[in-house]
């Protein structure tokens, strides 16, 4: 636990490291960031979180000596700098929370181009490090990880893109192929077996219509309708209206009010005045509806699925992990909607912590920084046998995998990633878990199935 008669040294120590690194940041250059004598845990651990991280841990023993010279390449100029700078500062935390003198820390600037990672990545060679954090963006991670792949130096990649995913070159962004089988697998074992979609164009879209197809299909579930919507909130009324068959089921109700006056009959008329007042359209045809969208987009599509008379309280929502947005609580359509993300109590305790040490809220992704460093830690604390690499992809790909703050993950030899993660509900208050994570991937134990690649990250 971190004693509050640290908390001030660990601030300017972090305070006074980041000086440096900003001032020596860049392709040609590098700033090493030492270790400070700060606590390894956080104020937010908790007995049972340290049972398991302790159960996950590679065991701590004699250390090998040698010091590990750690690349980080960010985007710490240019218009993605504060992005940057923030998974600079998440994985100086890490670092200083290791409390392992051995580690140091070598930031390089990409500036989100091609050219500049490039020199970036060769730069890195000169300062002879063992492993590179980074770069962000998959083009950076592309072009950087041939130049280290042929140094044979392995890359802890921020991207969640699969086209850039090799081996010894790992990407560690959150997938959403495994974020659409979590949450379609839990949907199917509380029965729902008719699934629809709504899903964005684009390569990120057709890696989730893939992902979903998929697990639908290996659950013995059946999809029965799936629209595109372009990424333009003016252009998504007619995807939702033709999901939910609204014009034929419109027609469909019309037709049988005036069938049941055709008849004359007092009893059927009054039924089709009925009809006609309460305007209840049929069911529609299926009974979970897929919107892997946030931000702005999702919150113009949950009011249009109520609109179109698809009744969310016989239709279960579901989404992915761009819902794991706090925004979202003030959306009351979304609310009981169901997504797949970490169970939220760790990453908020480091989102604090961040904002605590740095006086900003940080991105989502920065756990993602600070877990590649804590990663890296843990590898260089192991007693390594004759011959044995630190950063060997055996180790790396250990099959146990690893915890982090975003829960418990591993890397595959493809370079892909694999997470334990819970089932989210969407209230007015908070997200409530309702599935836990599983605790052990024996337990989680389903490949990731990929297809085709996102655009951006």
């Amino acid at each position: 636990m971190v004693a509050s008669k640290f908390l001030k040294d660990f601030k300017v120590a972090a305070a006074v490291a980041l000086c440096g690194l900003l001032a020596a940041c860049g392709p040609s250059g590098e700033a090493p960031v030492k270790r400070a004598p700060v606590p390894i845990a956080s104020e937010a651990s908790t007995d049972q979180q340290k049972g398991e991280a302790d159960q996950q841990a590679l065991p701590v023993t004699e250390p090998d000596d040698r010091p590990v010279r750690i690349a980080i390449l960010l985007p710490l100029t240019g218009p993605l700098a504060e992005t940057g700078q923030a998974l600079l500062n998440a994985s100086t935390m890490a670092l200083f929370d290791a409390y392992d003198p051995r580690l140091t820390l070598l930031p390089f600037d990409t500036k989100a181009e091609g050219m500049a990672a490039e020199e970036a990545a060769r730069a890195v060679l000169d300062a002879g490090v063992d492993i590179v954090l980074g770069p962000l963006l998959a083009g950076n991670v592309q072009i950087a990880g041939e130049v280290f792949s042929q140094a044979g130096i392995p890359v802890l990649g921020f991207s969640n893109d699969s086209r850039v995913a090799a081996p010894g070159r790992y990407i560690l962004g959150f997938m959403p192929e495994g974020e659409v089988q979590r949450v379609v697998d839990y949907a199917v074992t509380q029965g729902h077996v008719n699934f629809s979609a709504l899903i964005p164009e684009g390569r990120y879209g057709e890696r989730v219509r893939a992902a979903f197809g998929d697990a639908v299909s290996y659950d013995g579930g059946k999809v029965v309708a799936l629209e595109s919507y372009p990424p333009d909130p003016d252009n998504v009324f007619e995807p939702v209206k033709a999901l939910a068959n609204y014009d034929q089921r419109q027609k469909n109700l019309r037709d049988e009010i005036n069938a049941l006056r055709a008849l004359g009959d007092d009893v059927t008329d009054e039924i089709a005045n009925r009809l006609a007042k309460a305007e209840e359209l049929e069911p529609v045809g299926f009974d979970a509806v897929l919107v892997p969208e946030g931000g702005a987009l999702l919150r113009t599509v949950g009011p249009l699925l109520p609109f179109y008379e698809i009744d969310l309280d016989d239709v279960q929502l579901l989404g992915t992990g761009l819902w794991n947005d706090p925004t979202l609580m003030d959306e009351p359509p979304l609310h009981g909607g169901w997504f797949a993300a970490p169970e939220p109590m760790q990453p908020q305790a480091f989102m604090t912590r961040y904002e605590d040490m740095f006086g900003t809220r940080p991105p989502r992704i920065a756990t993602i920084a600070y877990d590649a460093m804590s990663l890296v830690a843990a590898l260089s604390r192991d007693t390594l046998e004759e011959g044995e690499e630190r950063f060997s992809g055996t180790r790396l790909t250990s099959p146990t995998g690893f915890v982090g703050v975003d829960g418990l993950f591993r890397l595959n030899i493809d370079g892909l990633n694999e997470r334990a993660l819970a089932i989210l509900e969407v209230s007015r208050r908070e997200f409530k878990v309702i599935d836990p994570a599983p605790k052990a991937f024996p337990s989680f134990g389903y490949p990731i199935r990929q297809s085709v690649s996102r655009e951006g990250n």
